[in-house]
Formats: structure tokens, C-alpha cells, sequence
């Protein structure tokens, strides 16, 4: 994609408030900060404030439209992805992905350079029925999510963190740090730690000899023994420390008996 985007979340008559505050929650999460309602049909009281946590940046700053023909003469220009989970006559749904990876591919919106971001407006129905026929002639496209099991039914607050979370996946973003963000010692799996600078070297000052080529010997063994069940970081870190503790210990009573002969 050449050119840079703004993505606004769009609800269209919404029957419960909770939605609303946990929708501003996953725009949190997903870096989007403009919600947009169409024709609500609930008030916004302390229940959505109390679902959207500390996500209350969309909630907040929320733009309200009585009607679509409204929404049309406020918003800008934008490419409109309309999510549904009815496949009926002249819908043309298609899975999310293939949606978002269509426009990023041939939009021309996004084909031509610019620094100017380019809005895509998601919208979303109520949690009855979901979007009509009429809020489908309003989209440029129809996108479902697709579900697994039986129940192809989601709640309203979900659909859009799994259609947020697929255009990140899909477009990018800047990632979120996890909470910390210190780099560990030892990375998850067998490599946890170093077979030939840890493990080989305290069975070396162990006395060992490991130079006879076997494809069973000590090592090997407990190589087998120690790591075979993937452990933690946490415990390939423990394991390390003890070993190069061992180690440490065991050169330091070395040179004590050099020195006292």
C-alpha cells in the first residue's frame, strides 16, 4: 500500500450500550480511536463506560448520525466494508481477509502516493438482525468473519475485534509492546540453552570426555533428559544459572588445589 489509512468503526442502530463501551475497548486495543454511530437505539450511560474499561478514547470522542444520509454529507470520502453473516442474493460476501487484501492490492485509492490518509470506514449492524439490505446499498464491499462451529452468530463487540484484528493482520500497524518489554536470557524451546558453551562445559570440568564420537554418551543423554519436555523460560533460565554456577565452582576448587601443591 502506498498510501497511508484511517480506519473508523461504524455502528449502525445498536439496541445495547454495553456493545458501544466494549467496541471502544477493542478500538483500544487495535490503535483506532474514531467511533461512529448511525441511529443508535440506546443512551450512553455509566454501563458503557464501565464495559469500555480503559478504552475510553472511541467512546468519548464519539460521533453520532441521526440517519445514513446524514453520515453521508458529514464523512469523508471512503471505502466502506460492510460486515454481515447472511450470504443472500446480491450480498457478494466474502471472507474478511480476501476483502482487505483486494483493496490493499487494486483500491486505486491506495495505489497512488500520498501522505494523505485514506479513510475505510468497518460497519457494523445491530446485535438482532444485523446490517439490511439498505445499509448494504451505503458499502463498497461485504466482508464476513468466518466461524467454525455450529453458532455463526457473534456478539457485536467481538465481530469488531476480529475485524479489527484482521486489518492489522492484513495492513499492519505499529505493534504494541507486551507490558516490560526486557529481553529474556533464554528463548522458549531446546535452544533454551547453549548445548556447547553450557551443558558440554560443565560436563567437561565435571571430567567427562566427550570426544569420543557416540551417538549415546553423557551428553547426549541428558540432553535428552533435561530438555525433552520443552520447558519454561523461566525454567531454562534456573537451568542455566546452575549450571554456570557449577561451573564457576568447580574452576575455582581447581585452582585452589593448583595453587596448594
Amino acid at each position: 500500500m502506498k498510501r497511508p489509512f484511517e480506519i473508523r468503526i461504524v455502528l449502525v442502530r445498536t439496541i445495547y450500550e454495553r456493545n458501544i463501551g466494549a467496541t471502544s475497548r477493542a478500538m483500544s486495543n487495535m490503535g483506532i480511536e474514531k467511533l461512529i454511530l448511525i441511529d443508535p437505539k440506546c443512551e450512553i450511560t455509566y454501563e458503557a463506560q464501565q464495559a469500555a474499561a480503559t478504552g475510553q478514547t472511541g467512546l468519548q470522542n464519539r460521533t453520532t448520525y441521526a440517519s445514513w444520509d446524514e453520515f453521508m454529507k458529514q464523512e469523508p470520502e471512503s471505502i466502506k466494508v460492510a460486515f454481515t453473516a447472511r450470504d443472500g442474493k446480491g450480498r457478494q460476501v466474502r471472507d474478511v481477509d480476501e476483502v482487505l487484501k483486494d483493496i490493499a492490492d487494486k483500491a486505486p485509492q491506495f495505489q497512488v502516493e500520498s501522505d494523505v490518509p485514506y479513510v475505510v470506514h468497518l460497519v457494523f449492524g445491530p446485535e438482532d438482525w444485523g446490517l439490511a439490505g439498505e445499509d448494504l446499498e451505503h458499502a463498497n464491499f461485504c466482508a464476513c468473519i468466518p466461524t467454525f462451529g455450529d453458532n455463526w452468530s457473534l456478539n457485536l463487540a467481538q465481530a469488531t475485534l476480529l475485524g479489527m484484528y484482521s486489518l492489522r493482520r492484513t495492513w499492519g500497524g505499529q505493534r504494541t509492546k507486551l507490558d516490560g518489554g526486557k529481553v529474556r536470557r533464554a528463548p522458549q524451546g531446546i535452544d533454551g540453552i547453549d548445548p556447547e558453551a553450557t551443558l558440554k562445559t560443565w560436563l567437561e570440568e565435571m571430567g567427562f570426555d566427550l570426544t569420543r564420537q557416540r551417538k549415546i554418551n553423557v551428553f547426549t543423554v541428558l540432553r535428552r533428559m533435561l530438555l525433552q519436555n520443552t520447558p519454561t523460560k523461566k525454567e531454562l533460565v534456573i537451568l542455566e544459572t546452575v549450571l554456570q554456577q557449577s561451573i564457576r565452582k568447580l574452576r575455582e576448587w581447581k585452582e585452589f588445589q593448583n595453587r596448594n601443591r
